[in-house]
């Protein structure tokens, strides 16, 4: 009987977390649906603008580096492209959760709701855009006649790399809150790692560049992206197995120091 009290129990726990979850989930989704219209009412390009930002970076880049950096590897534009249009998606998901708690205080301190909604609205709205923005390369895919097959095993790297982005999204927004230099820190480190990582340029043969981008998860991501999708080849398990390391790991402790700081947040701000 003791038993069959406890397994009720543990049921009404797990409801009430899923419960809980699927609530956090609809409230993020109404608010990337609803950030993401309003970011684009008024607008004369709207959602084109979506298109043409990862365009014009991409063909600047190609012009000043294709025949210096680009020369040594193989089909450079989705190359280039691919790297970028994975880590815009995480520099604008970070950027805009570095400032999320503060533009929001006064709705946090009024209402009472699950302040990581307001982090998932985030990775979802620019989830949005970051469609937008594959179509490009798959357009950038048939143009070059390459194999477009590999761009249907992108969404389960996207999952991994969602998982990693929210992570990270959590820590820097609920720090933010504690020490008001995060936000310059941040803007000055996400150009030191856009410039670290291989996005314009390959670091095979360079040893030292490639020790340190072991510590970038950014690295991995990429690298197993352009793998699948631009050379039709298996990435390295050890490329795989970090990947999905990084994620975990950035995914824990971004709950976990959210999680922690959070009941004071609305003292803070």
């Amino acid at each position: 009987m003791i038993n069959l009290w406890e397994n009720l129990d543990n049921m009404s726990i797990v409801k009430k977390h899923w419960q809980e979850t699927r609530y956090t989930f609809n409230l993020s989704l109404s608010l990337a649906k609803a950030d993401f219209k309003l970011k684009n009412e008024g607008s004369y390009l709207g959602i084109i603008w979506y298109l043409l930002n990862p365009i014009l970076t991409f063909t600047l880049l190609f012009l000043v580096f294709n025949d210096r950096l680009g020369q040594n590897i193989s089909n450079y534009p989705l190359y280039l492209l691919f790297g970028i249009i994975m880590f815009n998606f995480f520099q604008n998901c970070t950027y805009e959760s570095v400032r999320i708690i503060r533009e929001s205080r006064w709705i946090i301190k009024s209402i009472n709701f699950p302040i990581e909604s307001l982090i998932l609205g985030i990775i979802l709205k620019n989830l949005f855009s970051h469609l937008f923005e594959l179509i490009v390369a798959v357009a950038v895919i048939l143009f070059l006649d390459a194999n477009a097959a590999g761009i249907i095993f992108y969404f389960i790297i996207l999952l991994f790399f969602m998982v990693f982005v929210f992570g990270a999204s959590l820590i820097l927004s609920s720090l933010t809150v504690y020490f008001n230099d995060i936000e310059n820190v941040w803007s000055f480190g996400v150009r030191l790692l856009w410039l670290g990582t291989p996005i314009f340029y390959a670091i095979e043969g360079q040893t030292n560049l490639f020790y340190a981008n072991l510590l970038n998860p950014m690295y991995y991501f990429i690298t197993i992206a352009r793998d699948i999708i631009i050379y039709s080849r298996t990435p390295d398990a050890w490329l795989l197995l970090a990947g999905i390391f990084y994620s975990l790991l950035v995914m824990s402790l971004g709950l976990f120091l959210f999680r922690k700081l959070k009941t004071k947040l609305a003292e803070k701000i």
